[in-house]
């Protein structure tokens, strides 16, 4: 059996924060807010839509309860749909780095709370999909991550196990998922959240894609 690298999607494999920010600034014109700076919704953009919302709106000093987050949440989602791949782009030396986990005879799979839906449409605008083993998402099983349920079902549906798989992510919902099935964790510290927190239960930290070698990944399995 290969070995097997999981992706998280938002903040790790794809730079998605200025089209998720287009999204958030369309819902805010509607109330007559101004955008909101990129810089700010950064921290934000992998926890989701709603989280997102809440954050731009308490910025601005604008309550909205969690009824007012649902009634704006179709709008977010239709335009971000319609926008998802305007500017997102693959964090630099993505590409590369899977070249040479494929070259040396690994599979790769995404493992994202985003909807699997729009996790596949965003990687067919960037013609990533052939790629994946698998492509699981937020709905894909019962339970998303931090819950191990959802890093395992995508070992299994990617024909791998948990015995020759890293998961490679940006927050401490990626670390302690893997963690949790005793699985080595590469944490990129250019992503949206990568606090202290996880810092410390991953397995290892690395500040570009030019560093995830083959050597590194195989020495991983050695520290388990």
């Amino acid at each position: 059996m290969p070995p097997l690298a999981v992706f998280d999607l938002d903040g790790t494999l794809v730079d998605t924060a200025p089209d998720l920010s287009a999204s958030l600034d369309h819902c805010l014109a509607q109330d007559g807010l101004p955008p909101m700076p990129l810089d700010l919704v950064r921290p934000h953009a992998g926890h989701g839509a709603r989280a997102m919302l809440r954050a731009a709106y308490h910025h601005f000093s604008r309550p909205i309860d969690a009824e007012g987050v649902e009634a704006h949440l179709p709008v977010f989602l239709s335009f971000y749909e319609a926008h998802i791949a305007d500017v997102s782009r693959p964090f630099p030396g993505v590409v590369a780095a899977m070249d040479r986990l494929e070259g040396a005879g690994w599979r790769l799979a995404v493992c994202t709370n985003k909807t699997e839906r729009l996790a596949r449409k965003l990687l067919e605008e960037l013609k990533l999909v052939p790629r994946f083993a698998a492509i699981c998402g937020a709905d894909t099983f019962p339970a998303m991550k931090p819950d191990p349920r959802h890093l395992g079902g995508t070992i299994e549906r990617a024909g791998g196990s948990a015995e020759k798989t890293i998961m490679i992510g940006d927050t401490l919902t990626d670390v302690a998922a893997a963690r949790a099935l005793s699985i080595p964790s590469i944490l990129v510290d250019f992503g949206y959240a990568p606090d202290e927190a996880a810092r410390a239960g991953a397995s290892c930290v690395i500040g570009h894609y030019d560093e995830l070698t083959i050597d590194l990944a195989m020495e991983l399995f050695k520290d388990r």
